[in-house]
């Protein structure tokens, strides 16, 4: 608390004076009448009024790493442990499964040969989507409780011959999910319009109905006019094909042959490939050998530059590509089905000229499909592939992130004649999952892959608070399923370097602070504990806040200008005073008794930001703190009582 300035300059004119007002005021402070003490408050303490103030941390997406103090929890933490932080809401870090959890999608669905995932009918969940190739259907099941545990069968196509590859995404530009198919027997693509949008009522629109043996299906905008395009891949016809979206709804078509001389095509892709901003097709000639990518020369999709990636790839049967070793250009991997290999190809100069072979897998019987994308969320591009001779899904985890090295990882050895392997968030608990087709199987299914960790721990940085007259309530949001738990542990101390021992821990939000924390103590730490008995659920923390109580002038911590205040005024045994540097500089702190004697100081090189010092061991009576800081300088009158 200050003392009027004006009243102190005149009181130190007369030594003697100052005694009286200090004898006077020490007397105040010691008097147990309440009366007299808020006469004191009001006459002599003008601006150590106490104030509510509250310090939140909502975001730890910044990371560990930060011991503090800091005045701000901003979004970084000292230490955490099996914990993923990189999401709005704190929660526990995932690890691989060593037996998947396997779930039927659709059963009886003869020659399942594709399968697509995706938000069919617009409800906020994933819908799942297949090819039969022996019932010639396109099917979707609809996630009725969206965790991927009740299916609702719905029939897309019934008379689609020899169907094959399926894919979804808005067509028409109306702002739901269409569905594209290929049949091979039909030599057919075709896309459905979703009429409802809701996935139950369906009109069909023929793409292409001579298309020789289309044996697969993409869609995205090729020509850069802002809809949406077909791309396929016809294997007796020898092409690679994209038609243009002419009237943006769907209803006519254009053809436009990206390449007629691809022998056996098998599998067709889009992206941009060399980074120049427009849409490139990538093509799997499975007689050929062949992983090819084509040049967008012009932007527009009527002038094509073909590059091969690889002409000695052993079968190729399918294609895709993305980010691989994380350097921000787009890789291409593929499958070998006579090779028996999944690879991936480094796209060394960022351009598509340059190509480096990496094998993720070399006895992989009977590769026929691939895909990739973050299966662990670690942040960095995982591979999954399907084997047909063996009846293999497996997914090859990223273990270096640059594509380098590879842990394999088995979803499911024995799957009847998998012929298609996808990956999305099915149930809802944001991790990747596992679906796959088995043509022998005549089955659609998906697994859970990844599990949360049992336990899981945070430790936040310490907060320099200011000048705490007490800590009051302690709340928290977040989220606790069935078998989950958020504890909580707290510690502060005067000293930032010197905590002390955590409290025993807290479950409930609004929980009380007295005789948890001390009074009078200005830094705080908190620690946050995530637990679950069950690895498909993880509790989620949003939110954690402490209020506590201040001295006015203290509790917005600013450093938008040098200053000095007093913490608890009077204080007992020690004196504690805040600091404010708006710029690095060193600060020299100075106490002085009533006669003038120097009874202790402080002088050290402060950062930007509101620092609490603290003389301890201090005999009761009246001091002076000044405090010197480049130009700057200021007096402050403490108290101390034993």
């Amino acid at each position: 608390m200050v003392i009027m300035r004006d009243w102190l300059n005149m009181l130190c004119v007369n030594s003697l004076l100052l005694t009286l007002f200090c004898c006077i005021y020490l007397q105040l402070l010691r008097t147990k009448e309440d009366s007299v003490r808020k006469h004191l408050l009001a006459v002599f303490v003008l601006s150590a009024a106490s104030f509510a103030a509250t310090a939140t941390q909502t975001d730890w997406s910044g990371g560990g790493g930060v011991p503090g103090p800091v005045t701000d929890w901003g979004n970084s933490y000292d230490i955490g442990d099996q914990i993923n932080d990189s999401g709005s809401s704190l929660c526990l870090l995932t690890y691989p499964l060593a037996t998947t959890l396997e779930h039927t999608v659709g059963g009886n669905f003869d020659g399942a040969y594709s399968v697509y995932a995706t938000d069919v009918d617009g409800d906020g969940d994933t819908g799942v989507l297949g090819a039969a190739y022996y019932d010639n259907v396109i099917t979707w099941w609809e996630n009725t409780d969206g965790t991927g545990t009740v299916w609702t069968e719905h029939t897309v196509s019934t008379n689609f011959d020899g169907a094959i590859s399926v894919y979804a995404t808005d067509v028409d530009g109306d702002g739901d999910t269409d569905v594209l198919g290929a049949a091979y027997n039909d030599d057919d693509i075709t896309w459905w319009e979703n009429t409802d949008g809701t996935g139950t009522v369906w009109t069909e629109h023929s793409v292409d109905d001579n298309f020789d043996g289309a044996l697969s299906v993409y869609a995205t905008d090729v020509d850069g006019d802002g809809d949406t395009d077909v791309l396929g891949a016809a294997n007796y016809g020898n092409n690679i094909t994209w038609w243009e979206n002419t009237d943006g709804i769907g209803t006519v078509w254009t053809e436009h042959t990206v390449d007629g001389n691809f022998i056996g095509a098998s599998s067709v892709y889009a992206t941009d490939v060399n980074g120049d901003g427009d849409t490139d097709v990538l093509g799997a000639a499975y007689n050929d050998d062949d992983i090819t990518w084509w040049e967008n020369t012009d932007g527009t999709g009527t002038v094509w530059t073909e590059h091969s990636v690889d002409e000695n790839f052993d079968g190729a049967l399918s294609v895709y590509a993305t980010d691989v070793d994380g350097d921000g250009d787009n890789d291409v991997l593929g499958a070998a089905n006579y090779g028996n290999n999944i690879t991936w190809w480094e796209n060394t100069d960022g351009i598509g000229t340059v190509w480096t072979k990496h094998t993720v897998s070399t006895n992989f019987d009977g590769a026929i499909s691939v895909y990739a994308t973050d299966v662990d969320g670690d942040g960095d591009t995982d591979v999954l592939g399907a084997a047909h001779n063996t009846n293999d899904i497996t997914w090859c985890e990223n273990t270096n992130g640059t594509g380098t090295v590879w842990t394999e990882h088995t979803v499911d050895d024995n799957f009847s004649g998998v012929r298609s392997v996808y990956a999305a968030d099915v149930d809802g608990d944001g991790n990747t999952d596992v679906l796959g087709a088995a043509n022998n199987g005549d089955e659609i299914t998906w697994w859970d892959v990844m599990g949360y960790s049992p336990v899981g721990t945070l430790e936040s940085s310490v907060l320099d608070a200011g000048t705490v007259e007490y800590w009051d309530t302690f709340a928290f949001n977040g989220d606790e399923p069935a078998g989950t738990s958020l504890g909580f542990q707290f510690r502060s101390s005067q000293e930032f370097s010197s905590m002390g021992a955590w409290s025993d821990t807290v479950f409930s939000s609004g929980t009380s602070l007295s005789g948890i924390l001390a009074d009078s103590t200005d830094f705080l730490q908190y620690r946050v504990i995530l637990q679950t008995t069950d690895p498909q659920n993880t509790p989620l923390l949003n939110d954690v806040s402490f209020v506590y109580t201040t001295y006015m002038g203290i509790a917005d911590n600013n450093t938008s200008s040098w200053s000095l205040a007093p913490g608890a005024n009077p204080s007992f045994g020690n004196c504690a005073v805040q600091v404010s540097v708006p710029q690095p500089g060193m600060v020299s702190l100075v106490l002085h008794d009533i006669t003038g004697r120097v009874v202790a100081s402080y002088l050290q090189e402060l950062p930007v930001g509101t620092h609490s010092v603290c003389f301890n061991n201090l005999a009761e009576g009246v001091y002076f703190c000044t405090m010197h800081a480049g130009d700057f300088s200021a007096t402050e009158l403490v108290a101390v009582l034993k």
